[in-house]
Order: structure tokens, then C-alpha cells, then sequence
């Protein structure tokens, strides 16, 4: 199972284009509303700053694609996105799953 967390923005669509094309069928897309890109796609809907849902969103995954950002607002990143790499890095970590980050293409301006 290829799992693709934060899978309806940009990259993680065009992502889980790629690993259908070039790699596998057996792909789980993950966001709070998911919708398929492909045809066999598996939709789970998670919040990641929640931990119980992170780590059955990444049950039973050989990849986790961690594609989820968060809007360009400073204090958003500097409170959320520690949560939600903990979540992810612990849920990895007990399902034996690699972690693939794909970073954010624009940097927070201070406030």
C-alpha cells in the first residue's frame, strides 16, 4: 500500500497520478475529504493533527507520501505543523511504514 497524506493538493494528485502510471494500483488517498484520482483508488478521510486518525490512515502502508501543507500563515505553521509531523513520524514508526516528505514550495513571511 502506497499512502499518500494530503493527497487533493497539487502534489499529492500528481503524485498519486505517477504511482498509478508508473508503479502500482494499491494506493490509499488521505485529506480530510478525499476524492479518487484513479479509478482504484482507497479514500480515507483523517485529520492530521489528530493522532488516532494519523495512525489509521497509515496502517498497513509500505510508503507514507506526506504532501500536506498548511496555508501561509506563520503562527498556523509554528502551532500545527510540529502536531502534525509528530503524528505522522510516530504513526511511520509503529507501522513500519518509510516516509517520504514532500516540502512546502513557499516559505511563511514573519508577521
Amino acid at each position: 500500500m502506497q499512502t499518500i497524506l494530503g493527497a487533493n493538493g497539487q502534489i499529492g494528485s500528481e503524485l498519486a497520478r505517477a504511482l498509478k502510471k508508473d508503479f502500482t494500483s494499491n494506493i490509499r488517498l488521505v485529506s480530510r475529504t478525499p476524492k479518487k484520482i484513479n479509478a482504484t483508488d482507497e479514500l480515507l478521510s483523517a485529520n492530521l493533527l489528530d493522532g488516532s486518525q494519523t495512525q489509521k490512515a497509515v496502517a498497513g502502508s509500505e510508503i507514507v507520501y506526506l504532501t500536506a501543507g498548511l496555508p501561509i500563515d506563520t503562527n498556523m505553521w509554528v502551532e500545527q505543523f510540529p502536531i502534525m509531523m509528530r503524528n505522522v513520524i510516530d504513526a511511520c514508526a509503529k507501522h513500519n511504514a518509510k516516509l517520504v516528505y514532500f516540502d512546502n514550495t513557499y516559505i511563511p513571511a514573519k508577521q
